[in-house]
């Protein structure tokens, strides 16, 4: 079976243990994801199935919104819950303090991931190394925080939303945030709400997939390749595409753009010099 499936990632749950309960669901091996949670977090995973895998790299999946939960007065050395505490500190009688540090860490920012990240340094997994107890030293590199918004502060817990790029690690926001606002704060819960087109309200947990499999695949791929042009294609056009054959267009040339035979999914094309060049045939 080839299509996307918008999967709620249990707690605790990695997401290769979800894209192997996946696996045994559809009797089938390639089925990738497009965009790993850690196990103390849920929430949103879109997962491709068969030859719709293919399609990850065009997917608009870049913009991610979570809700998160921070302890405060706590630092651990993995910025969550799940390590082992290395510094305490006293929570402030100015809550405000938060809300004014919020203010540096909308746009554009540079962060420092945490060190317990699946990032790779010289080759290893920077987690790996930090729980052998070498030291980890990860550039800062850019992210942008589209959105920061503090839901809640009833201490010793601060709840906020966050809207953000690719590559953005929200312990580490946490960890830099309490930095400015002169608290430790330690992330305690993570919950991812979307993921572009892919929304939390419209996943579908691993029981309900498993009691109906073929009803939770996203039948229209439109929404999913947003991203790229639509090449909207007659019934002629679409039986010459799916056998591989050039078509004359009239516009832009494009490297990319999504072939659409009414809701049917045709492939993947390029466009050059008015002609419409199939690369990846869905037939």
């Amino acid at each position: 079976m080839d299509g996307v499936i918008n999967v709620v990632k249990p707690k605790d749950w990695t997401s290769f243990d979800v894209i192997a309960r996946l696996r045994k669901i559809y009797h089938q091996k390639k089925i990738g994801h497009g965009g790993t949670l850690d196990p103390m977090a849920e929430g949103v995973l879109p997962v491709f199935l068969g030859r719709a895998a293919r399609l990850i790299e065009y997917a608009p999946i870049h913009t991610k919104t979570y809700e998160a939960r921070f302890q405060m007065g706590l630092a651990t050395d993995t910025e969550d819950m799940t390590g082992t505490v290395v510094e305490e500190g006293p929570i402030p009688e100015d809550l405000s303090v938060f809300e004014r540090a919020a203010e540096k860490f909308r746009g554009p920012i540079m962060q420092v991931p945490s060190s317990y990240s699946a990032l790779k340094v010289n080759g290893e997994r920077a987690y790996k190394l930090a729980r052998e107890g070498k030291k980890v030293e990860l550039p800062a590199r850019p992210v942008t925080i589209y959105e920061l918004e503090i839901t809640e502060i009833a201490p010793p817990f601060l709840s906020m939303t966050v809207t953000c790029s690719a590559g953005t690690y929200i312990r580490a926001l946490g960890r830099d945030l309490g930095k400015e606002a002169g608290c430790l704060l330690t992330m305690c819960a993570l919950t991812r709400t979307e993921m572009g087109p892919f929304s939390l309200k419209d996943a579908r947990t691993l029981e309900e997939i498993e009691k109906d499999p073929e009803g939770a695949v996203i039948s229209d791929l439109h929404p999913v390749l947003s991203a790229l042009p639509a090449l909207e294609l007659s019934e002629k056009e679409g039986a010459d595409f799916l056998q591989g054959k050039r078509l004359r267009f009239h516009g832009e040339d494009r490297k990319a753009a999504a072939a659409f035979c009414g809701t049917r999914f045709l492939g993947i094309a390029s466009i050059s010099k008015n002609i419409i060049h199939p690369k990846k045939v869905f037939s």
